[in-house]
C-alpha cells in the first residue's frame, strides 16, 4: 500500500504533515498512534476524534498539525479537516490555548460548537473546562463571522467550499423572514442531507424543511 504525504509550510518555519494515511496502532484517552511506511506517529486529539478515527489495527486518514510548544514540536490529529480548521482558530483566540481548544472540541462536535457560535449559547460554551462568560463572549464574536468558513461539501484533499451558493441559500431564508443565524445553521444542515451538487431550489426545500420540524 502506498501512503501519501502532503506538506504546508507554517509561519513558524516548520514542516507540518496536512494529513496520515496509515495502520491505527493504538489510541488511549488523550492520544492516537498511526504507523505509516514503518513509522509510528503519535497525535494528542480531542475526545470526539479519538472516537470517529475508527478501530485499532484499520487503516485511517488523520488530518495533522504540528505546533512548537515550550521548545519542543507536538503533534496533534483531527478526525476532519472542519476540526482542525477550528481548532486553529480557537487557538488563536485570546485565553484559549491548545489544551482549552482539545477541551471544547472533545465535548461538542463541530455541528454541535457551530450552533453555539450561530445561536450564541453562551451558557452552553460557560459549562466547558477552562471557559469563563468573557471567554465565551469572545469565542462567539471571534466565530459568528468564519462560520460560513466551515460548511464544507463533498470529499477529497482539501474541504470545498460552495460559498456563493450557501450565501443565496441564506439570503432566501432571511427574505422569507428567517432570522440570518438560524438560516446559516439550516443551509449548512441542507447541505450535508443533499450534497454540493444541489440546486439552489433543492437547498432552500431541503432547509425548508429542516426549519419547519
Amino acid at each position: 500500500m502506498i501512503y501519501l504525504f502532503n506538506f504546508e509550510v507554517t509561519n513558524c518555519g516548520g514542516i507540518l504533515f496536512s494529513y496520515i494515511k496509515g495502520k491505527l496502532v493504538h489510541k488511549s484517552s488523550t492520544f492516537v498512534e498511526i504507523e505509516s511506511n514503518g513509522v509510528g506517529y503519535q497525535m494528542i486529539a480531542s475526545l470526539n476524534t479519538i472516537s470517529a478515527i475508527g478501530d485499532v489495527g484499520s487503516e485511517v486518514k488523520i488530518f495533522t498539525l504540528l505546533l512548537l510548544r515550550e521548545e519542543n514540536f507536538v503533534m496533534y490529529g483531527f478526525a476532519s479537516l472542519e476540526e482542525k480548521e477550528i481548532f486553529k482558530e480557537l487557538i488563536n483566540v485570546s485565553g484559549i490555548g491548545s489544551k482549552i481548544a482539545l477541551a471544547i472540541l472533545s465535548y461538542l462536535t463541530v455541528e454541535e460548537f457551530l450552533d453555539c457560535v450561530l445561536k450564541e449559547k453562551i451558557m452552553t460554551l460557560t459549562r466547558l473546562p477552562g471557559i469563563g462568560r468573557k471567554t465565551a463572549e469572545r469565542i462567539i464574536l471571534e466565530f459568528r463571522e468564519k462560520v460560513k468558513k466551515f460548511t464544507s461539501v463533498g470529499k477529497g484533499k482539501q474541504m470545498i467550499y460552495a460559498e456563493n451558493l450557501f450565501e443565496e441559500g441564506v439570503t432566501a431564508l432571511t427574505v422569507l423572514g428567517y432570522p440570518e443565524s438560524k438560516a446559516r445553521l439550516a443551509i449548512a444542515e441542507a447541505f450535508k442531507e443533499i450534497g454540493k451538487e444541489s440546486s439552489l431550489e433543492d437547498l432552500i426545500r431541503t432547509a425548508l424543511k429542516l426549519l419547519n420540524r
